[in-house]
């Protein structure tokens, strides 16, 4: 009888660490899980940023094509082009000439393609 008085709220206890752990491995999921729906929700937005820089890139190319050179540019070194989406997606294309900051192939042009979607910005980069 003396040894069932003194185990008195044990169970109390362990009842408690018991719920305390299954509430811990709860908080640990679910902010797990929101993490991810964080990384699905940019997922969403990554594929339209990637298609922009890709555009950015191809206009420049175009316009290469159409008239022999980038006549766009008011003075050689850089040049930067920008544009937007019909999906909200925004672009921006910058030309460098050859041998200027992060061009250093010679007699090349390079074409580097950003696109930004929200906060989720992709980019391309392109040597000819």
């Amino acid at each position: 009888m003396n040894k069932l008085k003194e185990q008195k709220g044990v169970s109390l206890f362990i009842s408690i660490m018991v719920l305390s752990a299954i509430m811990a491995i709860g908080f640990g999921l679910s902010s797990l899980l929101i993490g991810e729906i964080e990384i699905s929700r940019d997922i969403n937005n990554f594929v339209p940023a990637i298609y922009a820089a890709d555009s950015g890139i191809e206009r420049v190319l175009y316009k290469l094509r159409k008239n022999g050179d980038f006549i766009s540019c008011p003075d050689t070194g850089a040049c930067t082009i920008s544009g937007a989406m019909s999906n909200g997606a925004g672009y921006t294309a910058i030309v460098l000439d050859s041998g200027v900051s992060w061009c250093p192939v010679a007699s090349a042009i390079c074409i580097r393609g950003l696109g930004n979607l929200a906060d989720t910005h992709r980019g391309f980069e392109v040597t000819f």
